[in-house]
């Protein structure tokens, strides 16, 4: 309600000041345009009114001009007398258009508001329907883990599969959190600066088992040198976790990912290739849009939200990096290459290091 109000009082003051610009310009063209087509500036006003406002400030607006056309523009000056049929034609035709700016424009804004109205229910649902997934998924985790511990050898092989899709749908739910946090303007970083190979070194701890379970080579290529960045260290490993994951389940069993890290052009550089399913070219460009799913022949089941690659450019993009993908075509593999700007002391941005809280 109150922002309702708020953005009322927005229209008619915008309403005001187009009504006093449109009147300048009248005056400045008198010499040319005499007594003819006083109305015609005034529809600048009417649109910028009914644009912010809608009907109601669209109306006040067209009725204030036309008093004000006919006080300041109509022979004889100070007058609201209608002198003849072409004037009355002119009037009737300004307030007939300026109801139909002020129609449509409240058209366009209230289908505007239920637009926005449905996308912040939806992100609400995504919020609440995480959190409940959340709790049941780790009793379920913790419970099984109990039980592997318990259970003889031969058994270990199922309670190994339940952890593996438990730990999958875990980190979908975390993505879909992370996701509407960014929607609601509440997600936060938490900005330091560390050695990427550190951070290169957490993500492999967490994904090699899920990369080893379906039997993949794994190689890892990084420099020698320190490559400071300035990054939330917990989600830049995300990030590579990601895309790792994503090698891995898109990669045949037994395939090859290789993980490259060093220094371009003043960027710490992450290469993340694998000999997988590939994407087709003409997929390439929406690959990082959210909800987006290539078609592949590999666990299509299990392919995911569509919402993985999306929250990999969200972080990339929030630390001043950037994100993209290369592939020769299905069957043909693909490459990741994320590019972060290193770390530079002498390089600040309000007193603080380029990359502050997003």
């Amino acid at each position: 309600m109150i922002h309702s109000r708020q953005r009322t009082w927005v229209a008619y003051l915008a309403a005001l000041a187009s009504i006093g610009v449109a009147t300048a310009i009248r005056f400045s063209l008198h010499d040319v345009l005499g007594e003819h087509l006083i109305f015609s500036v005034y529809y600048l006003a009417v649109t910028v009114a009914a644009w912010a406002g809608g009907i109601r400030p669209a109306l006040v607006t067209a009725v204030l001009s036309s008093l004000l056309a006919n006080l300041l523009f109509s022979a004889p000056r100070g007058s609201l007398r209608i002198n003849n049929a072409e004037e009355l034609f002119a009037l009737v035709l300004f307030l007939s258009v300026s109801t139909v700016i002020g129609v449509l424009s409240e058209t366009s804004l209230r289908a505007l508001a239920r637009a926005r109205l449905a996308e912040q229910q939806k992100d609400d649902f995504l919020a609440i329907l995480a959190h409940e997934l959340r709790n049941p998924l780790a009793v379920i985790h913790y419970a099984n883990l109990d039980h592997h511990r318990s259970e003889s050898q031969r058994s270990r092989g199922r309670t190994e599969i339940i952890n593996r899709q438990v730990l999958q749908l875990n980190q979908m739910i975390d993505d879909l959190l992370d996701i509407s946090r960014v929607a609601r303007g509440k997600f936060r970083l938490e900005f330091q600066v560390v050695d990427a190979s550190d951070v290169v070194t957490a993500a492999l701890e967490k994904v090699r088992h899920h990369i080893e379970s379906r039997g993949h080579e794994l190689t890892v290529e990084r420099t020698a040198e320190k490559l400071p960045v300035c990054c939330d260290p917990l989600r830049l490993e995300q990030v590579l976790t990601n895309l790792l994951t994503n090698a891995a389940k898109y990669t045949s069993k037994n395939g090859k990912i290789h993980l490259q890290v060093g220094r371009e052009a003043g960027s710490a550089v992450f290469r993340i290739r694998d000999n997988g399913e590939g994407i087709p070219r003409e997929m390439l460009s929406r690959v990082f849009d959210l909800y987006t799913q290539v078609e592949r022949s590999l666990d299509r089941s299990g392919s995911g939200l569509g919402i993985g690659l999306a929250l990999v450019r969200t972080l990339v993009e929030l630390h001043g990096g950037t994100v993209s993908a290369m592939s020769d075509g299905p069957n043909q593999g693909s490459e990741f290459v994320v590019r972060l700007p290193l770390y530079n002391a002498e390089v600040t941005l309000g007193g603080r290091p380029i990359g502050g809280d997003a």
